[in-house]
C-alpha cells in the first residue's frame, strides 16, 4: 500500500507539474503575441504618443485594445454577416483606439497638439496619406509601409462638431480603402468610409 501511494503521488506530482507547465505555456502565448504585435512597425502606443489623456487631462472615453486571438475570434463572429470583413480581419494583428471628449474650449489646444503628434508620426516614418484642416476639423491618415505593402495606419481626428478627439491605429496587412469598415466594425465614428 505504502508503494501504491507513493506511485500515486509521484504520478499526481507529475500530472500537476505538467498541467501546470501547459497553463503557464497558454497563459504566456497571449502575452508573447501581444507583444509581437507591439514590436510591429505598423504599431504606434497611442498611450505614448501625445500622451493625449494627459494633455487632455481626462481619460479616455473609449478605449480599444483587440489584438491576436481576440482579433480572430472577432474576425471569425463577423464572418457570417460579411465575410468581406472577416477575411480583411484576419489580414489585421490588431486594431487600438483612444476616444477623448473634447469640449469646444479645448478644440483649438487639441488641433495644435494634433499638428504636433503628426509631425512626430512623420519623423518616425510614417507617411501622410490625408490632411483635412478646416475651422471645424482636424483630421490626419498616416500609413507605414514595408515595400508596396501597407503594414500599419495610424488616423488621428478632433471634431469640433462632435466634440471629439479619435486616435486610431490598425495593424496588419491593410487596404486604406477599407479602413471606413473597420470603423464602423468597431463603432469609431469619425472614420471615414470610402466604398
Amino acid at each position: 500500500m505504502i508503494a501504491t501511494s507513493k506511485h500515486m503521488n509521484k504520478s499526481m506530482q507529475w500530472r500537476i507539474a505538467a498541467f501546470t507547465a501547459i497553463l503557464i505555456g497558454m497563459a504566456a502565448m497571449p502575452a508573447l503575441g501581444r507583444q509581437n504585435v507591439r514590436n510591429d512597425q505598423g504599431y504606434v502606443d497611442l498611450d505614448r504618443v501625445g500622451d493625449w489623456s494627459s494633455f487632455l487631462d481626462r481619460d479616455p472615453k473609449i478605449d480599444v485594445s483587440v489584438e491576436g486571438a481576440l482579433m480572430k475570434l472577432v474576425a471569425e463572429a463577423s464572418r457570417v454577416e460579411d465575410p468581406e470583413l472577416a477575411d480583411l480581419l484576419h489580414n489585421l494583428k490588431g486594431v487600438y483606439v483612444r476616444g477623448y471628449d473634447t469640449p469646444s474650449q479645448d478644440y483649438e489646444r487639441s488641433r495644435r497638439h494634433a499638428n504636433e503628434v503628426g509631425r512626430d508620426l512623420a519623423d518616425q516614418g510614417w507617411s501622410s496619406v490625408i490632411r483635412v484642416r478646416n475651422e471645424d476639423e482636424h483630421f490626419q491618415m498616416f500609413a507605414k509601409y514595408r515595400g508596396e505593402a501597407v503594414i500599419g495606419m495610424v488616423v488621428l481626428s478632433v471634431d469640433k462638431a462632435s466634440r471629439e478627439t479619435t486616435f486610431l491605429n490598425i495593424v496588419g496587412n491593410i487596404d486604406p480603402a477599407q479602413i471606413g469598415r473597420v470603423g464602423q466594425k468597431f463603432n469609431i465614428g469619425n472614420v471615414p468610409n470610402w466604398n
